[in-house]
């Protein structure tokens, strides 16, 4: 059985090889920016967040042991930790003045973020529990496996596949 992909780059990036980092940079990039998109409705939060987390895998990609695990779930806890320290240094009224401030993604006349369509599935995933919000973007924007997000949460597979399929549902009672 063959390392993962990123397993190898991580290794090659521990090297110092500069070009795996390019690499692993090119892959996540987008999905780490949609993923703090989704969770603070602000582009330059999203961008500066999306660069922190790069900045803290180059700073710390010698703690990265392939014999402990995978790669990507190491990346995902650092992007998790990210957003929560994020959101612990923030007043309360943060989201709020996001609104008033910053570009939001259900804002109607922004319509180069997204289609209405995806605005009304990020409306409906924001009156969800926060919980069940970062499974949802994990899951569909992230485009995690179960086990990834398993390894991340640390909840089982099985009930991961249960809570995404009820937050499915959820979703879809929504435009009922």
């Amino acid at each position: 059985m063959s390392k993962p992909k990123f397993n190898t780059l991580a290794e090659r990036l521990q090297r110092g090889d500069e070009t795996a980092g390019g690499q692993i940079f090119d892959y996540f990039s987008p999905q780490i920016y949609r993923f703090f998109f989704a969770r603070t409705n602000h582009r330059e939060t999203a961008q500066d967040l999306t660069q922190e987390v790069f900045l803290k895998v180059v700073r710390n990609i010698q703690s990265y042991a392939a014999e402990q695990g995978d790669f990507t779930p190491w990346f995902w806890r650092i992007a998790h930790n990210a957003l929560i320290d994020f959101f612990r240094q923030k007043k309360s009224g943060y989201l709020e003045e996001l609104d008033q401030e910053g570009e939001n993604i259900a804002d109607p006349s922004d319509r180069t973020v997204v289609n209405a369509e995806l605005r009304e599935v990020m409306n409906a995933v924001r009156t969800l529990p926060a919980e069940e919000q970062e499974l949802f973007q994990l899951h569909f924007l992230a485009d995690l496996s179960y086990t990834d997000i398993a390894r991340i949460t640390g909840k089982s597979e099985a009930n991961l596949r249960v809570i995404i399929h009820r937050l499915k549902k959820k979703i879809i009672k929504h435009y009922d």
